[in-house]
């Protein structure tokens, strides 16, 4: 019996000692999953770009709408600048309103009116902002500029009407003649574009 015994244990130990057990290749491990590494290690390389990030979102940025008041309270951070730009877009709708009635050769009535929205709204701008540093801003001392033109040529319009009933056409004494009007409201229209022009671009 200790024979028996004798005879395993050194066949166990000439096992061990020998190497013998598994015959056979194992998997190339390192080839299998280099890849996975090599993956991994770029991402931790790559640094993050804030500037390739708004060049991809850039193509998805839609225009600003701004007849919505929602979009300017809400989505638009409330601060003082923020506050004068939600101002300045009222005036944009108003002179985009009196660009297409000079456009389309409306009656004085929707002129007027459309004119004296222009003068509420440009006033409160005026007194709102008169002490601030947005008083300094060319948009503001261009759409005080545009509102006393509006004014002016409203006025004018008003006055010429008045006085057909008084003075012809081709009377010497009449400044209020169809040549006269149409330059102020060619130049109004020159000066509303390129007032709109202006406003659209302080974002």
């Amino acid at each position: 019996m200790n024979k028996i015994l004798t005879l395993i244990f050194l066949f166990i130990i000439t096992v061990i000692t020998t190497g013998a057990g598994y015959v056979g290749t194992l998997p190339d491990v390192e080839a299998e999953f280099s890849y996975l590494r090599k993956e991994h290690s770029e991402k931790a390389m790559t640094p993050f770009s804030v500037e390739e990030l708004d060049r991809q979102n850039e193509s998805k940025l839609k225009p600003i709408p701004r007849d919505d008041e929602d979009y300017v309270d809400i989505i638009i951070k409330k601060d003082k600048t923020t506050k004068y730009i939600k101002d300045i877009n009222s005036i944009i709708i108003i002179l985009e309103k009196l660009r297409k009635c000079l456009n389309t050769n409306q009656d004085i009535q929707m002129f007027n009116a459309i004119v004296s929205n222009l003068i509420d709204n440009v006033e409160y701008v005026k007194e709102e902002y008169k002490d601030k540093p947005e008083s300094n801003y060319l948009s503001y001392n261009r759409i005080i500029s545009v509102s006393e033109m509006a004014r002016e040529t409203a006025a004018f319009r008003t006055q010429g009407l008045a006085s057909m009933k008084y003075l012809p056409y081709t009377s010497s004494n009449n400044i209020y003649t169809k040549e006269n009007l149409n330059k102020k409201l060619e130049d109004l229209l020159i000066y509303v574009n390129e007032t709109i022009f202006i406003l659209k671009n302080l974002e």
